[in-house]
């Protein structure tokens, strides 16, 4: 298992906006594995040591603040999704729009709209 890189961190605290009570989550989730596709990649999150810590409340969606992320390489960057299942933080989707990805994100920028 991994730790969450800082593009997964600050995604995942923006999250927090609007479901406050998974703002505890995030220092028991670490990743389980990043797969890779074509043209985007699934960043799968596991718990650790959080049987007794946490509570898990009847959330459930798909989250995305609305950002583009702006790659170097991706002429139109990437957009994501957050999957959060009976108050479970499961994973990050990234998806390009339509361009190949080698899954490095290197430089980003994160742009609001």
């Amino acid at each position: 298992m991994e730790q969450l890189n800082t593009l997964e961190s600050t995604l995942l605290n923006n999250l927090t906006e609007k479901y406050p009570s998974l703002k505890s989550h995030i220092p028991y989730l670490k990743v389980k594995d990043r797969e890779i596709t074509k043209v985007g990649m699934t960043v799968n999150f596991e718990y650790t040591n959080a049987e007794d810590e946490l509570t898990f409340e009847d959330i459930n969606a798909l989250f995305s603040g609305g950002e583009n992320i702006e790659v170097k390489g991706l002429k139109e960057g990437l957009s994501y999704v957050i999957d959060v299942t009976d108050g479970q933080i499961l994973y990050i989707e990234f998806t390009t729009y339509g361009e190949n990805w080698n899954g490095k994100f290197g430089d980003y920028k994160i742009i609001t709209e």
